[in-house]
Formats: structure tokens, C-alpha cells, sequence
């Protein structure tokens, strides 16, 4: 099936549903004896035509041309023939990035001595993640309040608050207080039964917001800690893999919240996903990009934690030559596992997959657009695909998929490039992020840990954050590196990362600690928060939003020289400075 609508995933799972593991097929399988699947849909036009025309189950627009939808399987290869119908895809999954407040020059910002001051008053943070634990002190006023004004769990049944389409329970800021009333957990628990049980959430709200009441001094203070909060709670099918569209739903939910509100937001996301182009052209980020400018908005998304994983490489090809791609998988309960192979479409590649027991495939190019093959207890997936919409780069498409009980195995996989008609030559492969244990089950033999960032930190419209140890001052091993593939900069400047103390969900302490770049990224949203607050509200210009303030934190950042020059993959153009940003914005305002 050789389409430029369905992307390649769709393809494979159209041909080869019965080949796929239960767990990938849960992620867009939403009744199997009635055949209905979960797509996700960037169209032109009115939802309705589509809805009549192709009925369509159910459809939800969720603003910027998107819509989810439920449809038979049977329909889909119709729909993808609308001319009104730009992509469809299937959700994906992707996977959590895992206070010393001088490191960022916001040691003072929120106290009443600071020269320029800003808490956050009046702005918004919205924390897109694991949820929140509501009963923490941070999230909490001196008055017994809570700061979140909305709490969606999209976990949480179909509760008489759901949201269309998005179902869970949304649960507001008077709900919440009723809770608090409360003195136990247990019973607080029976008004507001939302739990943060990865903590992931909760740490990254409190190091960007979080007021610091519940230790002395308050001394663990968050960057925003007047501020207000909405939380989306996601993880709907499983709960360490969060889908896509499940983040599309979340941001159209807190962004129509801040318009209710008429109040500036910061978005933090702190998932990320490998299996693109990283460029842009995924369907969540292109949905954020068209989003961007709707609102008083800022996205921020760390660069994720892949940079010292082995899971990227790269290589150049000429006529007639071959490449050899090695996976080493060393995991022992790894069921299913994929890669990408991104190049130009206007170099013409075959690939030879070849198993661990020397098994091989035939040689594959795209006038085998898919196909599959079984050795022993293992399928192997494979989609060439054709132009898309917007993407100007061809994907090779690879999923192993153990069946039945069986799982892949340790070997060492190969896949033989072979240039059959090269002009430009370059292509990048990135593998799927693993997360079963502290090493690395699967990597590639000959890495590159250039363009180790993860989707949604390619998207155009976002501040992407970098993490470095601030006591050593130098950028994290495992922080993502940059460019994009298309050659923007990123990240676009780096935040501490490493051993943040922050909000905890466990029962022993209320602070403990977290690395990674999703921590990063909350000192960035939360600096946001401060700039907003600053300029729309202290100095009464309503365009401090978006590029207006990601354009100060750049010029603002600190840039050691013995790290330059600037901007770089793994510096982006420096540390961040919130204090050098908010005084250039009153010199601005002068």
C-alpha cells in the first residue's frame, strides 16, 4: 500500500494486525469484535462532512485541523482518499525524561528585595504528565488552598466531568479544596481519587512552581511559586507510555482553560518519543506548532535523556555501496522493539535485515512498500514509505514483534544499506527508547550522538531544554544533543538537570530527587511563568508571549566561553539567566 496519507505505522498495522504484540495493538485498538481503531486526523474543511461521508464512529475536534477519531478499520484506506484529509496516523507512544535556584539566576526573583520581582501572580502553569500529588504543601497557599484551578485525570473513568472525547474526570479547584478539608490521604482520597503513582508529574511541577511550604524556610521553592496550575494527568492505556494524542488532548484542553480564564500560560511537557524524522513533521508537534499562536502561549519540552544511549547513527552512501547497521540486543524480556531509517526520497535504497541466527530477509526497496516476515517467533515489519504531506524525507520503517509468549531475544541484528542510485546520500536511523533497566538493553554498535534529540524537542514552535550539572558545570552525558535534522538550533539553552530536589509522591519524604531534562525544562517553564507575569501584567504589554519571550531567554543566557561558540548541539546558545532576561526586559520598556 503506497500512500502519501497513512503514515508508516498505519500502513504495517493495516496489512499485519495479527503480527503486532497485544500491547502495541492496545494503543489504537478501542473495540476489536466491532473493529473500531483510534486515529488521529489532520484534515482541511468541516468535521462533519467527514462524519457522514465515511462514517465515522465518533469524531472530536481538538482545534488546529486536528480531530480524533473512531473508525472500522475497514474505512480508513477510503478516508485516507478524501482530498480533505491531509494525515492520518495512529497514536504513539512515548516515554517520561527523567532546587537550587541560583543556578539559574532566580535566587531572589520572588522575594520582596529583588530589585525587578516577579512570583508568577496572575499566570498559568500547565503541567502535561504523570498528574500531581494535590496534597503536597508546595501546591498549597498559607491559607489552606490549592493552586490548582483544574485537575483533568485522564485515567479516571468517564466521570460526569469528562472531558468530549477525551473521557477521564476533570476535577476543579472547589473539589480539590473539599479534599483538603480532609485530614487523611484515605479520605481526601474519596473527594479526589487522582494519584500522581510514577511522581514524574509532581516533581516537574514543583521545581517550576512550586512555593516551597513543605520544607524549611522554604528553602526547596520552585521558580513560580505564586502562580496557578492546571494539571492533565495522561497515561490513559499505559500508564509509563503515554500516547500522543492523549498530549494533543491536553494541550487543547489547557489552552481553551487559559482562554476561559483570560490568563498567559506555560505548557511543560515532559515525554519524548525517537521514531521520527526530528524535524518537525510529527503529527503532536506540528499540532503544537499550529497551536502556538492561538493564545498567550509558551511550549517547553526538554531534549530527552537519549544522548549517551547508542540509539542514533548515521552514514552516507554512494552508488553502489554498502552500509552495515548493527543492534545489539542484550535484553532477555524485550517483546517488541522498532527503528527508522530517514533519508532523502531522492536517493533510492535497499535494505537486508538479518536476524541473530543469520537469517535473512529478501532485499527490500520501495517497490516492496510493506512486507513481513516471520523467523521462528519473531516478525519482521517493514514500510517504505512515499511522500507525506509537509515531510521531504522517506522513512524505512522497522518493528520486530515477538508473538505468543516469546520475546526477542539477545542477539545482534544487521541491516545491510545498499545505495542503488544515490544523489545526496545521507541518512540517520534512531531506535526506540527502552526503558526495562538502568542500562541500555539495545544499542546501536556505532553510535552518533549528534541529533540525539526527542520528539516533541524538534518541534518549531517550542523552547527546547538541555540539561547540565550545575555543580560541575558541564552539560549531562545523557542530555539530548542537537541540531535538528532540518538544521534549527537545538536545544535552545540548558537548565540544571542533575539531582534537582523537587516534590516527591512518596510516603517517607515529601522532597527527593530527579534528573533528567524534563527537569530542565521546568526551570524554563517556570521562568516563563515569571517573564509573562513581568511583561503582560508589570510593564502592560500584551505581546511578551511565545517567540517575543523565548527571544530574551536566548540573548539573556550565560555563555562560558570555554563552551562556545555559540550556539552549539549541546549548549544551544547557553545557560539560562531569568534575572539577565527580566532586566533587559525593563531596559526594553524604558
Amino acid at each position: 500500500m503506497i500512500t502519501n496519507k497513512m503514515t508508516s505505522l498505519l500502513q504495517l498495522a493495516l496489512r499485519y494486525e495479527g503480527l503486532l504484540t497485544d500491547t502495541l495493538k492496545s494503543t489504537f485498538i478501542v473495540d476489536p469484535e466491532q473493529n473500531l481503531w483510534e486515529v488521529i486526523m489532520d484534515y482541511v474543511g468541516t468535521l462533519d462532512e467527514l462524519v457522514s461521508q465515511y462514517g465515522l464512529t465518533e469524531a472530536y475536534d481538538l482545534k488546529g485541523g486536528f480531530a480524533k477519531i473512531i473508525i472500522n478499520k475497514d474505512r480508513i484506506g477510503d478516508l485516507s482518499n478524501a482530498s480533505n484529509v491531509l494525515r492520518l496516523a495512529l497514536p504513539r507512544r512515548l516515554a517520561y525524561m527523567d532546587i537550587g535556584l541560583g543556578a539559574v539566576c532566580a535566587a531572589n526573583t520572588s522575594e520582596e528585595s529583588s530589585a525587578i520581582r516577579a512570583t508568577g501572580e496572575g499566570v498559568l502553569l500547565a503541567v502535561i504528565d504523570s498528574g500531581i500529588r494535590y496534597n503536597h504543601p508546595d501546591f498549597i497557599t498559607d491559607e489552606g488552598k490549592s493552586r490548582i484551578l483544574y485537575l483533568w485525570d485522564q485515567t479516571i473513568g468517564n466521570g460526569p466531568s469528562s472531558v468530549n472525547g477525551g473521557g477521564g474526570t476533570v476535577y476543579t479547584n472547589e473539589q480539590i479544596n473539599e479534599a483538603l478539608q480532609y485530614q487523611t490521604e484515605a479520605e481526601q482520597l474519596a473527594v479526589v481519587p487522582s494519584q500522581d503513582t510514577i511522581g514524574h508529574g509532581t516533581a516537574l511541577a514543583g521545581i517550576a512552581a512550586g512555593n516551597g511550604r513543605g520544607s524549611s524556610n522554604r528553602r526547596n521553592k520552585g521558580m513560580a511559586p505564586a502562580c496557578e496550575l492546571v494539571i492533565v494527568k495522561i497515561g490513559r492505556i499505559q500508564p509509563r507510555y503515554p500516547r500522543d494524542i492523549e498530549i494533543i488532548e491536553g494541550i487543547n484542553f489547557v489552552i481553551e482553560k487559559a482562554k476561559e480564564l483570560n490568563r498567559p500560560i506555560s505548557i511543560l511537557l515532559g515525554v519524548g518519543h525517537n521514531l521520527t524524522a526530528h524535524d518537525g513533521t510529527e503529527p503532536l508537534e506540528i499540532y503544537m506548532t499550529r497551536r502556538y499562536d492561538n493564545w498567550l502561549i509558551n511550549f517547553v519540552v526538554g531534549t530527552g535523556n537519549e544522548g549517551d544511549t547508542n540509539l542514533h547513527t548515521s552514514g552516507k552512501l554512494e552508488t553502489g555501496q554498502s552500509q552495515t547497521i548493527q543492534i545489539d540486543i542484550e535484553s532477555s524480556n524485550l517483546r517488541e522493539y522498532g527503528c527508522c531509517i530517514w533519508k532523502r526520497f531522492s536517493d533510492d535504497i535497499s535494505v537486508v535485515i538479518q536476524t541473530p541466527m543469520g537469517e535473512q530477509t529478501d532485499v527490500l526497496s520501495l517497490l516492496t512498500p510493506n512486507r513481513a516476515y516471520l523467523f521462528d517467533d519473531i516478525a519482521v515489519l517493514v514500510n517504505y514509505s512515499a511522500p507525506i504531506a509537509s515531510v521531504n524525507q522517506q522513512v524505512i520503517y522497522i518493528l520486530f514483534q515477538a508473538q505468543g509468549d516469546a520475546t526477542l531475544g539477545r542477539g545482534l541484528w544487521t541491516l545491510t544499506l545498499q545505495g542503488t542510485q544515490i544523489i545526496e546520500g545521507g541518512y540517520e536511523v534512531w531506535g526506540s527508547i527502552v526503558l526495562q533497566s538502568e542500562v541500555n538493553d539495545v544499542e546501536f554498535l556505532n553510535p552518533n550522538i549528534e541529533q540525539t534529540l526527542t520528539s516533541p524537542s524538534t518541534a518549531d514552535a517550542i523552547t527546547s531544554v538541555g540539561a547540565y550539572n550545575s555543580s560541575i558545570r558541564q552539560v549531562a552525558a545523557f542530555s539530548g544533543r542537537g541540531f535538528t535534522a532540518d538544521g534549527r538550533v537545538a536545544p535552545d539553552l540548558v537548565a540544571p538537570g542533575v539531582n534537582i530536589t523537587a516534590p516527591s509522591v512518596t510516603e517517607q519524604s515529601l522532597y527527593g530527587s530527579i534528573t533528567g531534562t524534563s527537569a530542565a525544562a521546568a526551570f524554563v517553564a517556570g521562568a516563563y511563568v515569571l517573564l509573562m507575569e513581568y511583561g503582560i501584567y508589570t510593564l502592560n504589554n500584551l505581546n511578551y508571549y511565545g517567540e517575543e519571550l523565548r527571544i530574551y531567554l536566548l540573548r539573556s543566557a550565560q555563555r562560558p566561553t570555554s563552551y562556545g561558540p555559540y550556539p552549539n548541539p549541546s549548549w544551544g546558545y547557553g545557560l539560562m539567566c531569568v534575572d539577565a532576561a527580566l532586566a533587559n526586559m525593563n531596559k526594553m520598556a524604558d
